[in-house]
């Protein structure tokens, strides 16, 4: 994996252009891919370019969701909420899934987890979808955050669908493009990273729930002002020319501090792919953080002299970053999605 030189979507006489060099040597013969705004768009929203995510600077742009909860502030704490702190719960707790239905759902009718407190080390159990659920979240917070559920199911398809594109035989070399909301992915990361903390994180098979110091603020800040602590935000994890072995399942794994005792993100790996969300960064290394990138506008994925690009949307500003990721198929996809999947939340 690297982040090689800045990549740009940009508005160009009627067309959206983009500039195809999969690194910083490569910029002065870059070849150019024109999507005219009349084209459907890369987001599979069926919709034209011009009347979709084209923002007002001519880039591709998914806007972030307002997670809000609508309507007046209840006034209400629900203690067994994580949100509580806004004070606008409702009276209702509800029965959440700490890593998305709609994700869980692509990896099969069966699941097989490990890493939780209820299970010895090294012991598996299969289960299904209906009971990898906690009551963490009250049903006014969980309504109002559903959107990011939506995304990261998006995400999650278009990588497995990616991958099987990428499996079969084909003359073509023409690239193909891919949308996705960055804020709502990284969004979504943090609400897993909760999600797994307050219902299944354990550290030698003991509940860490109350063990480690959680800044609720920071969590708050981050889902409804988009305030993040410096260096805090999604990070693709890897180094340069990085190999990817494709496996179609999750897995998920906290990111604590026992010298501090504080929790300050996750870790997740979606089909072979390794994600970090960080929301506290006080007392973290201040030094460059080796092998991750921040944010990437753009992940690559090349198998063949066959491409991938998803492009992942950020606010206006956010520096422009390209991750291209060599792919290795050992199993046909086709029988990875038939297959029991794994969904290991590691301690």
């Amino acid at each position: 994996m690297c982040g090689s030189g800045p990549r740009a979507v940009w508005y160009c006489r009627g067309a959206v252009t983009l500039p195809v060099a999969s690194d910083a040597t490569m910029q002065a013969q870059a070849k150019k891919i024109v999507l005219r705004i009349d084209a459907p768009r890369p987001c599979r929203s069926g919709k034209a370019i011009e009347v979709c995510h084209l923002d007002f600077d001519g880039r591709l742009r998914k806007p972030r969701p307002s997670l809000r909860p609508p309507g007046e502030r209840s006034g209400f704490s629900h203690s067994a909420c994580y949100l509580r702190g806004t004070c606008d719960c409702s009276e209702q707790i509800s029965r959440e899934h700490y890593i998305s239905r709609g994700v869980l759902e692509q990896l099969g009718s069966m699941l097989r987890i490990s890493g939780v407190p209820w299970l010895r080390s090294g012991q598996t159990l299969e289960t299904t979808v209906e009971n990898l659920t906690a009551k963490i979240l009250c049903r006014r917070h969980n309504a109002a955050v559903s959107p990011l559920d939506d995304e990261a199911a998006h995400f999650f398809s278009t990588l497995t669908d990616m991958l099987l594109d990428l499996s079969r035989k084909t003359l073509s070399r023409r690239p193909i493009f891919h949308l996705v909301g960055g804020e709502a992915l990284e969004l979504w990361m943090l609400k897993v990273a909760c999600g797994i903390y307050f219902s299944v994180a354990a550290k030698d098979n003991v509940r860490v729930t109350g063990r480690y110091y959680t800044d609720l603020k920071k969590v708050e800040w981050a889902f409804f002002d988009g305030v993040w602590d410096n260096r805090a935000a999604l990070h693709f994890r890897g180094e340069t020319g990085s190999v990817v072995d494709v496996a179609h399942g999750v897995g998920v794994a906290r990111l604590t501090r026992d010298h501090d005792l504080r929790f300050g993100g996750a870790t997740m790996t979606l089909n072979g792919l390794m994600l970090e969300i960080v929301f506290d960064t006080s007392g973290t290394n201040p030094g460059p953080w080796s092998g991750l990138v921040m944010r990437p506008s753009e992940v690559v994925w090349t198998r063949q002299q066959r491409e991938h690009h998803i492009i992942l949307t950020w606010p206006s500003g956010t520096p422009e970053a390209s991750v291209t990721l060599r792919v290795r198929l050992e199993s046909q996809p086709e029988r990875a999605r038939r297959r029991v999947s794994s969904m290991t939340q590691a301690a």
